[in-house]
């Protein structure tokens, strides 16, 4: 009867519209009334204490530096980059949005936030050179993807504090997969283009690319400043984000002068409401895992997968259905913070290891920013390219594909994902 208390009150506060974190805190507010052995105080203390954690303070951090870069026009040097780079290749507009998320996600972490800021500029551009429409949406969407993967990661900041683990293994881990995401996603962007004869930029002389990556410099380091420091352990997640928002700040003022200090009270405004927002759904889905750990929900679940196999290859696989199916449903971090705490306990005991199902679930709910109903990115993209979604679902199946093939190469070669934070240990 506990169990269906929370369950249903959750399910009751979405579906009239209630906030996440006022459904998740609900549902375990009713749950203790209702078992009326655990004073409710509880609740208050478990919300602080949870997030009441280092690592939770990157996520403001890596925030502001996504603010940043629209500001202090980050953004388009990274496009006159990738154009200088790779828009000589067939269909050049839609290689050159695959490799600018790419880089994107390689400081701002935030896939909507990629959408919007390379859609805004390169959807427009596509259809102006005689791109369909649903193809300019379908890159764009899914080449965002790679911001949640290719780090730094919010979501992966999320699930470290859940299941325990190091940030800085999870960073590291994220970074092949990532860039085998961009690579597969260049190859099916290509052979698109080839075969609707999408228009081709002449290829860009070596001085033209070294103006555009003298131009770039100062986005460009940044990635490699972040990677560098987390594998030789000079700073810790939260530092690097500090330090990697400080830099985008005194880049954005003193290099590239686009970023000016009366810009600066907006942009900080800005950041404290979205990670206001982000730290009290993660404090409230806290509290609710808290309350299913107290109801022994995870050691009914964990029964119940051990009585239809212990194969740690089954379960992945029937983990990553689940999470692929809740994810055309849920927002990412949602399905994340809500699942995670029934499923994590079960993990150790069949050899699978946190760090490689992070990766995992984090490209799991990934797929789901591209997939109807919900599918944030998509959503984004079509309405900036004025496209109906299902025309733009249509056009994303193939990259859909490659993410799908990628899962799957993740999911089952370990090696692949954790080789990188071998060499940080």
């Amino acid at each position: 009867m506990d169990l269906f208390i929370l369950i249903a009150v959750l399910l009751f506060a979405l579906l009239i519209g209630l906030p996440l974190p006022f459904g998740l805190g609900a549902a375990a507010l009713a749950t203790l009334v209702y078992l009326g052995d655990v004073p409710l105080t509880v609740v208050p203390q478990r919300l602080v204490a949870g997030i009441n954690s280092f690592a939770f303070m990157a996520i403001p951090f890596f925030l502001l530096v996504g603010n940043v870069m629209n500001a202090a026009g980050i953004t388009r040097r990274i496009i006159e980059l990738s154009n200088a780079l790779v828009g000589h290749l067939p269909g050049g507009l839609a290689q050159v949005n695959v490799v600018s998320s790419m880089f994107f996600g390689g400081i701002s972490g935030s896939a909507t936030a990629d959408t919007a800021s390379i859609g805004s500029i390169l959807i427009p551009a596509m259809k102006k050179e005689g791109y369909d429409p649903e193809f300019a949406v379908a890159v764009t969407a899914c080449s965002s993807t790679c911001g949640p993967i290719i780090p730094p990661s919010i979501t992966m900041i999320i699930y470290g504090v859940m299941a325990n683990v190091s940030i800085t293994q999870l960073f590291l881990a994220g970074y092949l997969p990532g860039l085998l995401l961009g690579f597969g996603l260049l190859v099916v962007s290509i052979i698109i283009s080839k075969q609707r004869k999408y228009p081709v930029y002449p290829r860009a002389s070596i001085a033209d690319i070294g103006r555009a990556f003298a131009s770039a410099s100062g986005a460009v380091v940044l990635p490699f400043l972040i990677l560098g420091g987390l594998l030789t352990g000079i700073f810790t997640v939260t530092e690097a984000a500090a330090i990697a928002a400080a830099y985008a700040i005194l880049v954005g003022l003193f290099v590239y002068g686009e970023l000016k200090l009366r810009d600066l009270p907006q942009i900080l405004y800005v950041t404290a409401v979205r990670s206001g927002t982000l730290m009290t759904v993660a404090g409230a889905a806290l509290v609710f895992a808290w309350v299913l750990t107290y109801i022994e929900v995870p050691q009914t679940i964990a029964e119940a997968i051990f009585s239809v196999t212990k194969n740690p290859l089954l379960i992945l696989l029937l983990l990553n259905l689940l999470f692929l199916f809740v994810g055309m449903f849920m927002e990412a971090k949602a399905a994340m913070l809500i699942l995670l705490p029934v499923i994590l306990p079960v993990l150790p005991e069949v050899g699978i290891d946190l760090i490689h199902f992070g990766v995992v679930v984090v490209f799991n709910l990934l797929v789901g920013l591209v997939t109807p109903p919900v599918g944030l990115c998509l959503n984004l993209a079509a309405k900036l390219g004025n496209v109906p979604l299902s025309r733009a679902a249509i056009a994303s199946m193939p990259f859909i594909l490659v993410q799908i093939v990628v899962l799957i190469i993740i999911t089952y070669v370990p090696s692949f994902v954790l080789w990188l934070p071998s060499l940080g240990r």
